[in-house]
């Protein structure tokens, strides 16, 4: 946007927020910082690809409900975690360590 269109927004942007408390001026911050995380970020993770909801990939896990390794196991206090193993099992998911 050129600076002559950007100006007179911000300005009614800024007239329109005076309208909230503070902890509402809070919320709408978090929200904006989202919507410039997602614009950032979002589209890298889609890789162009139409992102699937929460259920559909939950439903595509059903077949793996009998095999533990799929799945994250619950650690106790002061229980030794083998990093080794938990960082091949990332990596054979994709993650870089």
């Amino acid at each position: 946007m050129h600076e002559t269109t950007l100006a007179p927004l911000v300005e009614r942007i800024t007239q329109q927020l005076q309208q909230f408390s503070e902890d509402e001026l809070h919320v709408i911050q978090d929200f904006v910082a989202f919507l410039i995380w997602k614009r950032r970020y979002g589209s890298e993770q889609d890789n162009g690809e139409t992102a699937k909801s929460a259920e559909s990939r939950a439903m595509e896990r059903l077949p793996d409900l009998d095999d533990p390794t799929q799945w994250i196991t619950v650690t106790q206090q002061d229980e030794d975690i083998n990093e080794a193993d938990l960082n091949h099992w990332l990596q054979t998911r994709g993650y870089q360590g």
